[in-house]
């Protein structure tokens, strides 16, 4: 049976959600030293736990989007509502770090991989008038993660260490997440998230070159995420003004993301996502002119942000005005993957990058590049893509 949920509890269910599992699943960066010296590992052994939560948190999308048009968004909400808790209690009781580390990234990684796409896929669905706006507004939840996350990880971790700030951080996501499942939709069909669907929507080369370019600008996007607050301490700040910076930069992102939804509504989608485009490795390029100076920081924060939030909270909205909604978690989940090999192709090769030069420059250099390039193909898409009708405003 069907239930079509009201699309107002719907957008406040996707928000609460996700806000909760992306941020534990992308705004932990501060847990990086805690967590080593808990466990008596070395920093990048964390860090490698954290990329690997991020590759399954936007890999599992391409499963969890067909599958929610098929059977509705409940059964994974409550499924996230279960794993990312459970991810969160192993870490928490882990006597060694290899066991700590699967938990975290299967757990938190694959409960929050059950929220992201399939919410957003359920918004586009069953909100049709200002589809486009409520798209916008259904992304600020990862806005909003990563604006609470670090700085509440680091007053946690700083009061009951990393063991007890995860089991109260456990007990948060599933009190929220599992309030948010009655408002998603169960029962809904869709068929054109077969196989033959797999193949329709990568033989379209308009929605290749948005996948594609998503991978270079996904590149870029997640260096400052990785390395601005390790960058910022080796410059003498503290963790918790690190912290701060990434905090910054999620506000600036989800103030862009508010500021877009009434863009979005005059404008459209594409013209507002492909101006956050471009913004994007502009701004990755005003980190060089930072050179580590804490107020020039705080400013590429916020121009950083601002990108952020103007290309990743309008990139889905994007693509169903390119593409339409039919089979459209599908192709938010394709989207999810390539965002998943940019995150780990961009802070990877930075870092080792600015490890071989000796200076971070280098690695923010190898960001830059990665956004020009990618921005270069992604523009192309909405030269060839035959859009849809627009939905009745």
């Amino acid at each position: 049976m069907t239930t079509r949920p009201h699309g107002g509890r719907l957008l406040v269910a996707t928000v609460a959600a996700t806000s909760v599992g992306l941020g534990l699943a992308t705004g932990t960066g501060p847990l990086v030293g805690p967590v080593a010296a808990e466990f008596g590992v070395a920093r990048g052994a964390v860090a490698v736990m954290l990329a690997a939560t991020l590759a399954v948190t936007l890999g599992l999308g391409v499963i969890t989007g067909p599958w929610s048009q098929r059977h509705g968004a409940r059964p994974l909400v409550v499924l996230g509502a279960v794993a990312i808790p459970a991810g969160l209690l192993v870490l928490a009781g882990a006597g060694s770090f290899p066991v700590a580390a699967a938990g975290f990234a299967l757990g938190v990684g694959g409960g929050a991989g059950c929220l992201f796409v399939p919410l957003q896929t359920a918004v586009a669905a069953v909100i049709e008038r200002r589809r486009d706006a409520a798209l916008v507004v259904a992304s600020a939840g990862a806005g909003l993660a990563t604006v609470v996350t670090p700085p509440a990880t680091v007053a946690l971790v700083g009061a009951l260490g990393v063991r007890g700030a995860a089991v109260v951080l456990a007990v948060v996501a599933a009190v929220v997440v599992g309030a948010c499942a009655p408002a998603a939709p169960t029962g809904r069909r869709d068929a054109t998230t077969s196989a033959a669907g797999l193949r329709t929507v990568l033989a379209d080369p308009a929605f290749r070159r948005f996948v594609l370019g998503a991978v270079g600008l996904c590149a870029a996007m997640f260096v400052p995420f990785v390395h601005l607050a390790s960058f910022a301490t080796l410059r003498g700040a503290g963790l918790a003004i690190g912290a701060l910076l990434v905090a910054v930069a999620g506000s600036a992102s989800l103030l862009a993301r508010l500021v877009a939804v009434p863009a979005v509504a005059r404008w459209g989608a594409w013209p507002v996502c492909r101006a956050g485009a471009v913004a994007l490795p502009v701004s990755v390029a005003g980190w060089l002119l930072a050179d580590g100076r804490l107020a020039g920081l705080l400013a590429f924060a916020v121009v950083f942000g601002c990108a952020h939030g103007a290309y990743v909270g309008v990139s889905g909205a994007a693509a169903a005005q390119l593409f339409g909604v039919a089979g459209f978690g599908l192709r938010l989940g394709v989207m999810h993957l390539a965002a998943a090999a940019g995150g780990l192709l961009g802070p990877a090769v930075a870092g080792l990058v600015a490890d071989a030069a000796g200076s971070p420059a280098a690695g923010i250099a190898v960001a830059v590049a990665c956004g020009a390039a990618g921005c270069a193909v992604f523009l192309r898409a909405g030269v060839t893509a035959s859009a849809p009708a627009p939905a009745p405003r």
